[in-house]
């Protein structure tokens, strides 16, 4: 798959506006205050994503730290919850974006990262994750 300079650069925003600044103590306060002013149909819990990122990713060596980090905001933020399964389960399963509906995709998460540009054709679509993007808020 191609990678259009575009999609990183969306991934690269989107990522620095939402999932870094949980990871950065000195930024709680201000982060908070922006997700509620842009009234964003996620709030996930700084100390809910440290403790994930430490106890379950970190040294998982099938992502890179960007990867772990956004996985671990998704945790935070309730997403396995709200969608009863395992990080692991969701890992596997084909329809990874939508874990709710039926609609099935055609590879699973760690299939992609097995392809030739698969970290990038990951991020790509992880950004329009439906469950940060819901048509409620955001």
């Amino acid at each position: 798959m191609m990678i259009v300079e575009s999609d990183q650069q969306e991934w690269n925003r989107w990522y620095e506006k939402f999932v870094q600044p949980i990871f950065v103590p000195s930024e709680h306060e201000s982060y908070y205050a922006k997700i509620k002013r842009l009234q964003t149909p996620f709030f996930p819990k700084y100390w809910i994503a440290e403790k994930f990122y430490n106890k379950k990713v970190k040294d998982d060596n099938r992502f890179d730290d960007e990867l772990k980090k956004y996985f671990s905001f998704l945790y935070s933020c309730g997403f396995f919850m709200d969608n009863i399964l395992t990080f692991e389960e969701w890992l596997n399963v084909k329809n990874w974006e939508n874990p709710s509906n039926e609609n099935i995709n055609s590879e699973s998460i760690l299939e992609i990262l097995q392809k030739d540009g698969g970290v990038y054709e990951l991020k790509r679509r992880l950004r329009w994750l439906p469950f940060l993007n819901r048509q409620d808020g955001f």
